[in-house]
């Protein structure tokens, strides 16, 4: 099959539910492989969801790599059918992790792009979704990665004739002769291809060159898989408020992380919105500032279509604690000098509000003052460069237990996700975790390296508790909210030492930086949190940086020394210029050249490439060959 398009999305839910009830008995007949990311966590709810209400039985395995992929692929169980890949294996040819068969279909919904063209286009096994008709998208690259499969004993031969030179005066009874020794080739599809050997090998090697410049693009990101997932429920008209809320929470996942520009995510948020307002009770207020709780209890569950501050959880921070570890606001005023911390006390004084009030938790500020805030802030901050300091997203009410916003939720299950034993004891907090996953007050752990799969696992699922819409008020989504400002907390604390420090070096390609010493490297041991502070130094340098950026994208690798396996985790972002655009990464790709080229063994941290393990011995051989293979 190949791929299917959005519009045939529900057939493929009905093939695994055919493939399940045919199975064996009462056994799980489908498995799912869920990267650590929010979006694929939502679309993993969505879909389950979907499966309870068919009574479809499954086994899910969280992955945080390829490896993590193969290794449960030798232990699959004879029962199952369906093999489900969310947000991991799209940018993979999965050939080489999974022993795929006859009896098995692999389907991979992924947002990382380019997709992998065999997956794609030659391996029957596996399906694609893809938001578009991936044979009109990419007609000349399916022409090519079909051609180079079908011949794949050409590439044999063309470097020898790449080195010997391409004779374009060659007789062409050369090739008629040749003739003679050519058999049709024929795919598994019924393609024919009938070329003579010597045009044969040309046109393998333009086919290579078409793939080759493809897959070179750089990691970009397509549409949400909550929202894919979304639009197959809507198709099987079992839409809900709580699927709803997963696929606006996936997309703002998306959107913060700014793995989406402004325009994609406002097309989805209005598609969104229509939703939202189509499934509210009759009778529900449709504005209102959703910073000051208005809701009864009849209200509970309604999703509203608001403006957001681009404010760190500011609903359960302080309002100067919220700005001061907000991304957009610190960069822009510079607030790891102390003039940009007097910028961001005048900002507060113009807009009238005490720094008394100011240092108040949210929750417990004045009325009044909350009720005006919009209106204050909107008026001074262009004084300060503030102008995008709103954007459209959403909230969603739980009657008189609460309010979430959909960014909130996001900060708070990724804080979950990405908090090992020894990131907590680095950031002071008390929850650990026991030997067998679970977690627990009473143990010390320093160590992510002897129970690495048990904590994870244990995170993971607490963080698919967390999207429970049912309970927004749990243990689960509060010890998110609390481990989300801690760990703000440090990322801004790490970004000022390396800015003050001027740890960051200009190469003529990128910038790089490496961080080998202090008390809190355990914290950015994940990919995610790395990722994080990445991107907290990209919006830095994108304010502040020695010489000006202008519109070209801000490249930055940072490498942290990871103590207990002498290793160095490194992740390269591919900053845009401007906020609401994006910008390929190519990294994936740069640290893949380097890898092979150098002989440098390197393991993928996640499944975008951009971030992977070396051995601290590689490290300046590593960092030194990036501006080289940077183009």
């Amino acid at each position: 099959m190949g791929h299917v398009k959005l519009a045939n999305y529900a057939l493929a839910y009905k093939k695994i539910k055919n493939a399940a009830f045919d199975g064996p008995g009462s056994q799980s007949t489908v498995l799912f492989f869920v990267a650590a990311d929010v979006d694929a966590i939502c679309a993993f709810r969505i879909l389950t969801t979907l499966f309870k209400s068919d009574c479809i039985s499954y086994v899910v395995v969280p992955v945080a790599g390829m490896d993590d992929i193969q290794k449960e692929a030798k232990q699959l169980s004879p029962a199952i059918r369906s093999v489900i890949m969310l947000n991991c294996g799209g940018l993979f040819n999965l050939e080489d992790y999974i022993e795929l068969s006859e009896d098995v279909t692999v389907y991979v919904l992924d947002n990382h792009r380019p997709v992998d063209l065999k997956n794609a286009f030659w391996n029957n096994e596996v399906i694609v979704f893809h938001e578009s008709d991936l044979d009109k998208e990419l007609h000349q690259q399916k022409e090519a990665i079909i051609f180079t499969e079908e011949n794949p004993d050409v590439s044999d031969d063309s470097d020898a004739s790449d080195s010997e030179g391409n004779d374009e005066g060659e007789d062409d009874d050369e090739d008629e002769d040749d003739e003679d020794n050519y058999r049709r080739r024929r795919r598994k599809t019924g393609v024919d291809t009938e070329v003579v050997p010597g045009a044969l090998k040309r046109k393998w090697r333009d086919a290579r060159d078409v793939v080759i410049e493809y897959m070179s693009r750089g990691i970009m990101f397509g549409t949400s898989i909550s929202n894919q997932c979304y639009l197959m429920a809507s198709q099987l008209d079992r839409t809900s408020l709580n699927i709803l809320w997963l696929a606006i929470v996936g997309l703002t996942a998306q959107y913060v992380n700014e793995q989406i520009g402004h325009k994609d995510y406002l097309d989805i948020v209005q598609a969104y919105k229509n939703e939202s307002e189509r499934m509210a009770p009759k009778g529900t207020a449709e504005t209102g500032d959703d910073l000051v709780p208005q809701t009864t209890a009849t209200e509970d569950g309604v999703i509203r279509c608001t403006d957001e501050y681009r404010f760190m959880m500011v609903r359960h921070w302080s309002l100067y604690e919220s700005m001061y570890h907000s991304n957009y606001v610190a960069s822009r005023l510079g607030i790891w000098r102390e003039p940009g911390r007097k910028r961001l006390l005048a900002l507060l004084a113009k807009m009238g509000f005490s720094l008394e009030e100011c240092n108040q938790v949210f929750a417990h500020m004045s009325i009044d003052l909350k009720k005006i805030l919009r209106d204050r802030i909107e008026t001074v901050s262009p004084e300060y460069g503030l102008n995008e300091i709103l954007y459209t997203s959403f909230t969603r009410s739980y009657g008189y237990r609460g309010l979430m916003s959909a960014s909130d939720a996001v900060y708070a299950v990724t804080s979950l996700i990405e908090t090992s034993p020894a990131a907590s004891v680095a950031l002071g907090y008390s929850v650990e975790w026991t030997s067998n996953g679970e977690r627990d007050d009473t143990l010390n752990a320093t160590s992510d390296t002897e129970t690495p799969q048990s904590w994870w696992h244990s995170s993971f699922f607490k963080a698919c508790d967390a999207l429970d819409g049912s309970n927004p008020e749990g243990d689960q989504l509060r010890q998110g909210v609390t481990l989300c400002m801690k760990i703000q907390k440090a990322i801004v604390r790490q970004a000022v030492a390396i800015i003050e420090k001027q740890v960051i070096i200009t190469l003529s390609t990128c910038r790089v930086a490496t961080l080998k010493d202090g008390p809190h490297l355990p914290i950015f041991w994940n990919p995610l949190t790395l990722n994080r502070l990445a991107q907290f130094l990209v919006y830095a340098i994108r304010e502040y940086g020695s010489t000006k950026t202008g519109n070209r994208p801000i490249p930055l690798v940072l490498a942290v020394l990871k103590e207990d396996t002498q290793t160095f985790i490194v992740t390269g972002v591919h900053g845009s210029p401007t906020i609401g655009n994006v910008s390929p990464n190519k990294f994936g790709i740069v640290f893949e050249k380097i890898a092979y080229n150098e002989k440098i063994p390197v393991k993928h941290m996640g499944f975008d490439k951009a971030t992977v393990e070396i051995d601290r011995d590689d490290l300046e051989t590593f960092m030194k060959s990036i501006g080289r293979y940077m183009r």
